[in-house]
């Protein structure tokens, strides 16, 4: 039996006067094993969804305060809750019929790639918004052709995403066109995951990095240019194709704002919430 996974988009974007940015949101963690609760049919000789894990590395606070969880239909009941079940519907293409999914994330993005030449506007993709694939290596074929990521198949179109990966000993051999930023971790069961020597050894080899922050820590830290004489910038900006990390020596600080009613972990430090947090971590 084929199951019908088919949603009306792979890509939600954003469009402001200089940039569209496309992203694709999937089940994110182990957030697949709730679809039958959403009504959504598989066969489990397919896949085992205890098995299941989109977001590997992880951590307490990250999944507490992962977007997947907050903000639109946080708490819908199952059956009206449609952004979660086309994000679980996405990933099940993405895992039981991969190139009928790559075929429609290549019309969308060949789609986005028209619209952003006929208006003058630049195209970034992130693929990663609610998951950490390692996109580099999900290979497909499309019109009896071999690829080895999407990247490759658009070399014209710029990727990123934010990754808890060690990027440089598990993800060094990258695309041209794919910018991964490493994401702060902070404590995972009692441990710190990233001092700050951690975090700028990945800057001093032009990787960028992202903190999450309060909104007051947010913007203290950005009344300066730099933060230890590393250039220091709003997430959000980058997101928009307002500023460009390119073209550095050295990587360079984004900041993420928890937003109001975002599920906060106190005790894993994910979250950079008070001048304590700064000195506990980012010195």
């Amino acid at each position: 039996m084929e199951y019908n996974y088919d949603t009306t988009n792979l890509l939600s974007k954003k469009i402001n006067d200089n940039t569209i940015t496309a992203t694709l949101y999937l089940a994110a963690q182990k957030n697949i094993m709730h679809a039958p609760m959403y009504g959504i049919e598989y066969d489990n000789k397919k896949i085992n969804l205890s098995k299941v894990n989109l977001c590997k590395k992880s951590t307490n606070g990250c999944v507490a305060a992962c977007i997947y969880h907050n903000g639109l239909f946080q708490n819908s009941h199952f059956s009206k809750n449609k952004i979660k079940q086309a994000r679980i519907k996405r990933t099940f293409k993405f895992l039981l019929q991969k190139n009928e999914f790559f075929e429609k994330l290549i019309k969308e993005i060949k789609s986005l790639k028209r619209k952003a030449k006929k208006e003058n506007l630049r195209l970034l993709i992130q693929l990663n918004k609610t998951s950490d694939i390692l996109w580099e290596k999900e290979e497909f074929e499309y019109k009896e052709e071999s690829y080895k990521n999407i990247m490759e198949f658009f070399p014209d179109v710029e990727f990123f995403d934010y990754t808890k990966y060690d990027i440089l000993k598990n993800r060094k051999k990258l695309p041209q066109n794919y910018t991964l930023i490493y994401s702060r971790a902070g404590m995972n069961k009692g441990k710190l995951i990233d001092s700050w020597e951690d975090l700028k050894a990945y800057l001093n080899k032009n990787i960028s990095i992202a903190l999450v922050c309060s909104y007051d820590i947010k913007n203290e830290l950005l009344n300066n240019e730099t933060y230890d004489d590393y250039n220091i910038y709003d997430a959000a900006d980058y997101e928009s194709g307002k500023i460009s990390i390119k073209n550095s020596t050295e990587g360079s600080i984004l900041l993420h704002e928890a937003k109001k009613g975002t599920n906060i972990n106190k005790n894993s430090a994910f979250v950079i919430q008070t001048q304590e947090d700064i000195s506990n971590y980012l010195v």
